[in-house]
C-alpha cells in the first residue's frame, strides 16, 4: 500500500511593511517626530524586520506629504539605525524594545559574519 505523501503546512508567517507618511512641512514634522518617536521607532524595526526576512538590499522607510520624496534605507545602514534605537530605547526605558533590536543586531552579526566566510 502506497503512503500519500503529507502535505506541508502553510506555516509562512505574513510580514506586512508600511511607509511611515511624514509632513512635507519641516517645523511639522519636527513636531510631528518628537511626538511620535516611539510609534517611529516601531514602524522603522518593522521595515527592517520586513527586509531582513525578504532580504531587501533596502527599504523605503519614509514618504512625505504632497510629495514624491521617500527616505530608503540601504542594507548597510540597518545596524547603524537599530544601534540608535538602541539607544533612545534605553533612554526612554522601552526595555522591550531593547531585546528586540538586540536580537535584530545579533541576526545581523550572525549572517554579516557567515556573508563574510563564504565570500573568502
Amino acid at each position: 500500500m502506497k503512503k500519500t505523501p503529507k502535505k506541508k503546512s502553510s506555516s509562512k508567517i505574513r510580514f506586512q511593511h508600511a511607509v511611515t507618511e511624514l509632513p512635507s512641512n519641516n517645523d511639522v514634522m519636527e513636531k510631528y517626530v518628537n511626538e511620535n518617536r516611539i510609534k517611529i521607532n516601531n514602524n522603522i524595526l518593522d521595515s527592517i524586520e520586513y527586509a531582513m526576512k525578504k532580504k531587501l538590499s533596502a527599504i523605503e522607510l519614509f514618504s512625505f506629504k504632497n510629495s514624491n520624496f521617500v527616505v530608503v534605507l540601504h542594507k548597510k545602514d540597518f545596524k547603524e539605525t537599530l544601534e540608535n534605537i538602541y539607544e533612545y530605547s534605553v533612554e526612554k526605558e522601552k526595555f522591550e524594545v531593547c531585546v528586540r533590536v538586540k536580537k535584530m543586531i545579533s541576526s545581523i552579526d550572525k549572517f554579516g559574519l557567515v556573508f563574510n566566510l563564504k565570500k573568502t
